[in-house]
């Protein structure tokens, strides 16, 4: 017999032009990495750096502002950080509350100094309640009779967005000019109305030191010479999307702007150019998401971070007001099931007598619309036979509850929420995040993401509820409880879901499936080029949550090469990122996963593969590294142990085989701390044999075409 056809293939080389590409359009592009790895560098791959959770109490909401600040002994350095209505501060990588909480939900807050010299903190909380002027220095507050939902200080004037004579919404800018004090109402000026009046300023940054204002429908900068605030990006008029400019970052000649449907533009005062981390990537439903819940710097890279769940911030300019108008999530990969066809539309069921009879909210949950509700008011606990179950025809990891906020419909009782799934014989526990949840414990508080964070493998589809409803197969539900009784007033409006997705490895990276199908925010790091941005994706902090701020600035007791740390301000915890761009670095993730686009190997010709080579250098302390591979997106993932010290050389056990090919890294560390692991690992290369096995994949029988001759 001939010898088998081998074709050597370069798997790695480099991966320094981004994330992004489920799909290979773009040479030295990666699809996703959930965590512990660094693909910036060229021809390297480095282990990437430790991403630390700090337990935080009392957060009311995701942050809305953050900054480093020397305290009043004059020595320390410290971040000063504005939540719910709490002022915290992170010191010596403590979390810690600074003087009295404000009456209402901060909607935005900034550094001010009225000209007195002295540094103060203006906090503003929307329509419901007047700004305060705080001394960072002994917490004393200065309370008038502003009521603004936005601020920023430019330029030594304080401009916040107001609601105009006459107006509804927070449509129009007013601003006190340096020197004067914020808290007099007399030293603002009038309101000036600031686009369409129907819609709120989403934020308000400075561009060349210019004010400029961010609106679903434009990004408007002020015109001295026609006393005028004219929209520089009039396209977004006949596009309105009510997150445009939900996170925004100024430097100095330009801006970084989100966009509400995903991704962000650079703007420069005159025109904008598309910097989206995805604008030229083929990704798939396993490639981190672009929508952004904020942006920040980081030396010289641009940081943004994903949003999964934004919650409530109060004020007719938050966030979810404008998803009421718009329609819109904060999650690019949720879905609405929908509530027909029947067999495939959500289930929701409640039941308040020990699941002996049931109200069918299927219609309501399903059909997209604020004007059908479900009552959940006065629920019970499951002591006393009350619960309510959400079901779907597929296995799904989270749910998205959602209100109309524009009536109090939301629970304000303090509760929690418990969870159970059906293993086909019994209910049994499923732990979850419940990001719904307002303070500490008051469940359905507000809109958000409720996460299925465990793996069972005996969820089992099944009937329930009312007879002949939903008999078509079964469904596969989470029953869900409560602590104690719901306020006497609470409606959900609609309940759409994220689906399951299965992780690359269930003993390694067994949270591989919740980061995939879009639980976790990702930390991005991008650099502009002439014509957009390369981005890279730095992972996860590996839990479920909503980063409302990202800042810089220095926390003390934490290890690392730099003193000052990168912080996520989230919805439940505080994240120090330890990011480090030098070889020596001794301690890193431990464990790490990158994802690689899925290529053609031979022309579309079928293909086994038959021996994997990595090359890398100072892997001390590593226990396992291991490649994953499968032939077709839609199959389990096999996986070939390399070992732990390269060069590696293994061949696969398995014999399956395909026209394309997709792959991953991943590796477990044994001490993430051991002080002699003084250098970073990094991967140099990695090189595939395939045997070809048979003709093209999409190859067909062709006609044979015969030309009579000549002659």
């Amino acid at each position: 017999m001939p010898a088998p056809e081998i074709v050597t293939v370069p798997l790695f080389r480099s991966a320094h032009m981004g994330y992004g590409d489920a799909r290979e359009t773009v040479p030295y592009r990666y699809n996703r990495i959930m965590y512990g790895f660094d693909a910036r560098f060229p021809g390297e791959l480095r282990f990437g750096d430790y991403m630390q959770n700090l337990t935080t109490t009392g957060i009311g909401g995701p942050p809305v502002w953050g900054s480093e600040w020397r305290d009043d002994s004059g020595v320390y350095l410290v971040v000063v950080y504005v939540s719910g209505t709490a002022e915290r501060e992170i010191r010596f990588s403590a979390d810690s509350a600074r003087g009295a909480a404000f009456a209402q939900t901060v909607t935005d807050a900034c550094f001010h100094d009225n000209g007195s010299g002295i540094e103060r903190l203006v906090v503003a909380q929307g329509r419901a309640g007047n700004i305060v002027i705080r001394s960072i220095a002994d917490a004393n507050d200065s309370v008038g009779t502003i009521v603004r939902d936005k601020v920023k200080s430019i330029s030594g004037a304080l401009y916040g967005s107001a609601i105009p004579a006459s107006g509804s919404r927070f449509s129009g800018v007013s601003f006190c000019p340096y020197g004067s004090n914020p808290a007099t109402a007399a030293n603002w000026s009038s309101t000036t109305r600031v686009g369409w009046a129907g819609t709120d300023i989403n934020n308000i940054i400075s561009v060349r030191g210019v004010p400029v204002v961010i609106k679903p429908e434009g990004i408007f900068m002020y015109n001295r010479g026609r006393d005028q605030w004219e929209n520089m990006v009039l396209s977004w008029e006949a596009d309105p999307h009510p997150d445009n400019g939900r996170a925004a970052m100024s430097r100095g000649p330009d801006a970084i702007i989100s966009v509400g449907r995903g991704g962000c533009i650079l703007f420069d005062g005159y025109s904008i150019r598309d910097v989206s981390p995805r604008r030229e990537a083929a990704f798939d439903g396993d490639t981190t998401a672009d929508k952004l819940s904020c942006l920040g710097v980081w030396k010289d890279w641009i940081v943004a971070v994903t949003s999964v769940s934004q919650g409530y911030q109060g004020g007719a300019g938050s966030k979810q007001a404008h998803q009421i108008a718009g329609g819109e999530t904060a999650n690019q990969k949720i879905v609405a099931v929908g509530n027909t066809p029947v067999a495939e539309a959500i289930r929701f069921w409640r039941t308040t007598d020990n699941e002996v009879t049931f109200t069918n909210g299927s219609n309501a949950a399903g059909d997209e619309s604020l004007a059908t509700t479900i009552a959940l008011s006065s629920q019970d606990t499951a002591a006393n036979g009350d619960f309510f179950t959400i079901g779907y025809r597929y296995p799904w990891r989270a749910c998205l509850i959602e209100f109309n906020l524009s009536v109090s419909q939301r629970n304000t009782a303090a509760s929690t929420l418990t969870a159970e799934y059906w293993n086909g014989s019994a209910w049994a526990s499923m732990a979850i995040v419940d990001m719904t949840i307002t303070g500490s414990d008051v469940t359905l508080g507000k809109g958000g993401l409720i996460v299925l964070t465990e793996n069972p493998t005996d969820w089992t589809a099944r009937t329930y509820g009312t007879a002949g409803v939903d008999d078509a197969g079964g469904h596969f539900y989470i029953r869900f409880s409560v602590s104690a009784t719901l306020s006497a007033s609470v409606f959900l409006t609609n309940v759409r879901l994220l689906p399951w997705r299965p992780a690359i490895d269930t003993v390694d990276h067994p949270n591989d499936g919740i980061d995939r199908a879009g639980c976790y925010p990702h930390i991005l790091l991008g650099k502009l080029t002439e014509d957009g941005a390369i981005w890279h994706d730095m992972g996860t902090p590996g839990v479920a949550d909503e980063i409302g701020f990202v800042t810089a600035g220095f926390t003390g007791g934490v290890v690392g090469v730099d003193a000052r740390k990168l912080l996520l301000l989230g919805l439940r915890n505080i994240y120090l990122y330890h990011q480090a761009e030098v070889d020596t670095w001794p301690w890193l993730a431990p464990r790490g996963l990158v994802e690689f686009p899925i290529r053609a190997v031979a022309q579309g010709n079928i293909v086994r593969l038959r021996e994997v080579r990595l090359q890398g250098r100072d892997f001390d302390g590593i226990a396992t590294m291991s490649l994953y591979y499968r032939y077709d997106p839609n199959e389990r993932w096999s996986k070939v142990s390399l070992g732990a010290r390269p060069p590696f050389q293994a061949r696969p056990k398995s014999e399956g085989k395909g026209a394309f090919f997709q792959w991953a890294l991943g590796y477990v560390m044994t001490d993430t701390t051991d002080p002699h692991v003084a250098r970073r690992p990094v991967v140099l290369m990695v090189d595939a044999d395939f045997e070809v096995v048979g003709g093209r994949a999409d190859a067909v029988p062709q006609r044979t075409i015969a030309t009579t001759p000549r002659g």
